[in-house]
């Protein structure tokens, strides 16, 4: 990796790296903070993608009352040559006023008109409060996620090749329905004393955007290069063995997560200016792609109720125990290669 590229990466916080390990790797990622802050970690995450990474970003904002109609509206942007030059025009310094949904041709929405209409999904697409949606937009959203399109009253619109999709949840153990759930490669939690260096104005705007399409794709380019070698393979195979036979889990941990877990591991490694995987970036990954995953045994359903342990002594044991604690367990009882 040369010199700038790694400068760069060394001037990123931790939701600019959150958002640049989805795009390296190409999957998408849910994002935790306190219930009163997910609004300011919405319109953070929004300004990271347009003003760290020049992406093209949409925001909807989900409760009960969502329609499928307007989930798919909300997601739309139209095609514009310069996405920079028309930010500007907005005379609008943050770009929050500006929801992408709003921006869309006169009369297309609800509406007869013949009128072509050739919006696109935007770059990125950041739905806060997903969790709190109905049934048909969770599975309209999956459907997305799977095909990369949406139809429309009006037409089929497609996503980018890169489309990325990020969810910030109502609460931390807010949970999507089970096969959306299972999408979503990454979470991370957003503490309040890590700021939001965006929103705060202390994020140093550049004339030109930090990562450009070209560093992405070069990171991908050596992702794709990564050496994984049989030993950290097995390490690999191993902590998932160990996931599903922890008392401590009930379940959660799927063929797709195992998949992740791989996919993640190679991406994190040009991050770290290496072209192998060693197994810190497996411990790594893991702690990235199982936390929003497992679903943790309770006091009825712990395993080993049922050759004869005593109900209170498990309860005890379980008590305050946090997905975060299990992973850590796990990966202090599978043996690391050298």
């Amino acid at each position: 990796m040369d010199d700038l590229l790694q400068d760069k990466l060394s001037q990123l916080g931790d939701l600019d790296l959150a958002i640049l390990v989805s795009l390296v790797s190409g999957q998408h990622c849910i994002f935790t903070s306190g219930p009163q802050r997910t609004r300011d970690l919405r319109d953070e995450l929004r300004l990271t993608c347009t003003e760290t990474f020049g992406l093209q970003a949409a925001v909807v904002d989900c409760s009960a009352k969502t329609t499928v109609d307007q989930f798919s509206e909300a997601l739309l942007v139209d095609v514009i040559d310069d996405f920079e030059d028309a930010v500007e025009e907005r005379n609008d310094p943050t770009g929050l006023s500006w929801a992408p949904h709003r921006g869309h041709s006169p009369g297309r929405f609800g509406s007869l008109s013949n009128a072509l209409d050739d919006r696109r999904i935007a770059d990125v697409v950041v739905a806060h409060h997903l969790d709190r949606a109905g049934t048909n937009v969770q599975v309209q959203t999956l459907e997305l996620l799977r095909t990369k399109r949406i139809f429309t009253r009006t037409s089929m619109h497609t996503a980018p090749k890169d489309f990325l999709f990020i969810v910030v949840l109502s609460k931390q153990d807010a949970r999507l329905s089970h096969h959306l759930h299972d999408m979503f490669a990454m979470s991370h939690f957003h503490a309040e004393e890590d700021g939001l260096p965006h929103l705060e104005g202390t994020w140093e705007t550049v004339t030109s955007r930090l990562f450009a399409t070209e560093d992405i794709k070069h990171l991908r380019s050596l992702a794709d290069r990564v050496k994984l070698t049989g030993e950290v393979a097995a390490y690999l195979h191993n902590i998932v063995v160990f996931m599903r036979m922890s008392r401590f889990i009930k379940g959660g941990v799927t063929a797709t997560a195992t998949r992740h877990l791989r996919t993640v591991a190679l991406a994190l490694a040009p991050l770290h200016g290496l072209d192998y995987v060693p197994p810190s970036l497996i411990a790594l990954a893991a702690r990235k792609v199982y936390p929003h995953r497992l679903v943790l045994a309770t006091a009825e359903t712990e395993r080993s109720l049922q050759w004869g342990s005593d109900p209170e002594a498990v309860r005890e044991l379980l008590e305050g125990l946090t997905a975060e604690d299990v992973i850590e367990d796990v990966l202090g009882s599978v043996e690391t290669p050298l």
